[in-house]
Order: structure tokens, then C-alpha cells, then sequence
């Protein structure tokens, strides 16, 4: 199915990607990975679509078929119109899969770089036949999409403070990640994300951890063995101080990931705060609308924090493809 990237022609959109974004908007959720990937802070994002600048309709059902991705510099992510289309026809997903896979090889064709590899992020199953014929890979790790609004978030989980963080119930206080540590939240992640990508989002990654010293009220109960750590569901007491408990990042692309709770101080509920605390930054200090994340079918934890915390899920699986770079020449592919 490989279509001739010459086909198509894309525009950019980077220095102005708003009105996209307010198009993606109408397509929500089916449009979330992207469109949250346009509403998330950090790094400038490359953003291209098959969509000149001027001709960027209101609604995501008043146009031909199009399609928007965004560069995350590692991974790419896209959508296309014809996802969120209402009564589409064989046909027309026929028609769009052409789209799509013209859109994708112009891309990589023309703005690959010095880059060897590129990874295709959260492709949704209509497209993901699309992706291993144009590219001749077998996309992998299927997962669903959790997500939830997060205008209805509880008004706060803290009941106190300290500098530069705040307590939550039991005493438990939550940081931003601090550069000491990438590389135990890296020795804990499925996913081998660099140190240097991580390092950019320490600032979007909420750290549940143990007093940073002990107080009058807990120094005779702690202590410097965390096996001996109290039975207490709320409490840190019996960890060392400021020991990571607790973690989470908000990725690029806006979905939480990396989350993972120290084995000692498991089943006491800190996936669910640490995943609440993070939601809690997102909405009142960084803008998001939605909290999502991607989670595996067979991963029954995940599947039932995500739960907990009262996740709609997507009903349909995303995919991942690596691509070698550069792109073989047409008449080789």
C-alpha cells in the first residue's frame, strides 16, 4: 500500500499550532494522544499537517479526510479525520489509509535528519494494517487508552506543607523529580527512555517520598531498616528519610507513564496517590484538561488503579511501530 509520498503534501504548522489544536478538540477522545501532545508544556513540538495554514475547518466533520502529526523528536504521533468520522464507509478508510501512509513516509523522508530510528506512537487499530504495510514492520506493545476529564478531580489531596513540596495524607510529601533521581525512576521503567529525555521532564514527574527528616512526632517510631516499615496504609514512617516511595511522569505527549510504587511500601494505596497527586499538578499548574495513560490489557494492576481512580477506557488498542531511517527510494520500497 505504500503510497507515493509525493502525493502529498504537507504544511507546517509549528510556530502556530492552535487552530489545529482547537480542530483536535472536536475529535476528543479519539484524538487525545495528539491533541494533548499540542496542550503540553516543555520542549517546541514540530507540527504538520495535510491542511494548509488558511484552510483549517471548524469541525472535525466539515472537511475531506486529513491528517496531523506532531514530532516528539523520538516517536511521532498522528491523526487522522477519518477516525472520528460518523458512518464511514469501507471506502473511505480505504482512501484514508492512502492518506495516512503518504503523510507518514513524506515526513520521514524529508525531515529524518541525522535520526536512524523513529518510533510511531499510540497508532489506533484502524491504521495499524496501514503502518505495517507502508513501513514493513509489525507494530507492537498493544495497550488501551484510560482516561478521565480532570475537571472532576477532589479540590486538593494536601493538608499541609513544607519547602518546595507538600504533605499529603500520613505525612507522605510529594516533590518534583530532582536529577539524583533519574536513574532509580530510569532502573524502574518497562520503557528504556534515555536519561537525557527524562532529565526534560523532571519537572512534570511528581515523587512521593518519606519525611526529609525525622520530628519529634515519629522519631520513635522510625527507623533506618524499611523492612521493619509499619503496617500503616498512610504513613511512612520506618522508611529512611526522603526515600522514594513513589513515582510518576507526564510525558510529551501528555500521558502519564513511568508510574511505580517501591516494592516495601506497596499495597497501601500510593499508586492511586501518587497517580492523583500528578492529575492534581496537571490541572491546576500545567493547563491539561485530561489525564490518560496507556495500559496494557494483561497488566491487572495498572487495569485496576486505573479504575480506582475512575478511568473511562478507549475500547479499541494503540500500537507502536519502530521505523529504520533513512527510507528506502520509492522504486525500492
Amino acid at each position: 500500500m505504500a503510497a507515493s509520498a509525493s502525493a502529498v503534501r504537507l504544511y507546517d504548522h509549528s510556530s502556530s499550532p492552535a487552530p489545529l489544536r482547537s480542530l483536535l478538540r472536536t475529535a476528543l477522545p479519539l484524538s487525545l494522544p495528539l491533541y494533548s501532545t499540542l496542550s503540553t508544556p516543555g520542549l517546541p513540538t514540530p507540527v504538520w499537517a495535510t491542511l494548509s495554514p488558511g484552510a483549517v475547518p471548524e469541525n472535525v466533520q466539515d472537511s475531506p479526510p486529513y491528517v496531523i502529526l506532531a514530532d516528539l523528536g523520538n516517536q511521532l504521533r498522528f491523526f487522522c479525520s477519518t477516525e472520528a468520522k460518523r458512518d464511514r464507509t469501507d471506502d473511505e478508510v480505504k482512501d484514508a489509509a492512502v492518506l495516512v501512509s503518504g503523510a507518514l513516509r513524506q515526513y520521514l523522508r524529508q525531515h529524518a535528519g541525522q535520526r536512524d530510528r523513529m518510533s510511531i506512537g499510540a497508532i489506533p487499530d484502524i491504521w495499524r494494517q496501514t503502518v505495517r504495510d507502508t513501513f514493513g514492520v509489525e507494530p507492537f506493545s498493544a495497550s488501551e487508552i484510560h482516561y478521565r476529564l480532570l475537571a472532576g478531580l477532589p479540590d486538593t489531596l494536601t493538608n499541609g506543607s513544607t519547602k518546595g513540596a507538600s504533605v499529603l495524607p500520613g505525612g507522605i510529601v510529594t516533590t518534583k523529580g530532582r536529577k539524583e533521581d533519574v536513574a532509580e525512576i530510569l532502573s524502574n521503567s518497562e520503557v528504556p527512555h534515555p536519561p537525557s529525555y527524562l532529565e526534560t521532564r523532571l519537572a512534570h514527574t511528581t515523587v512521593l517520598r518519606s519525611p526529609p527528616a525525622q520530628t519529634p512526632t515519629n522519631a520513635a517510631t522510625c527507623t533506618s531498616d524499611p523492612r521493619t516499615a509499619p503496617s500503616d496504609p498512610s504513613t511512612p514512617n520506618g522508611f529512611p528519610p526522603d526515600t522514594i516511595l513513589a513515582h510518576c511522569t507526564t510525558h510529551r505527549d501528555g500521558s502519564i507513564g513511568t508510574l511505580h510504587v517501591s516494592p516495601l511500601a506497596r499495597r497501601r494505596g500510593l499508586g492511586t496517590l501518587v497517580y492523583l497527586a500528578r492529575s492534581h499538578t496537571m490541572r491546576d499548574s500545567e493547563g491539561a484538561e485530561y489525564v490518560f495513560s496507556y495500559v496494557h490489557k494483561e497488566n491487572e494492576s495498572s487495569n485496576a488503579l486505573m479504575r480506582s481512580v475512575g478511568m473511562d477506557k478507549s475500547g479499541y488498542e494503540v500500537w507502536w511501530a519502530r521505523i529504520k531511517l533513512p527510507l528506502p527510494d520509492e522504486d525500492e520500497a
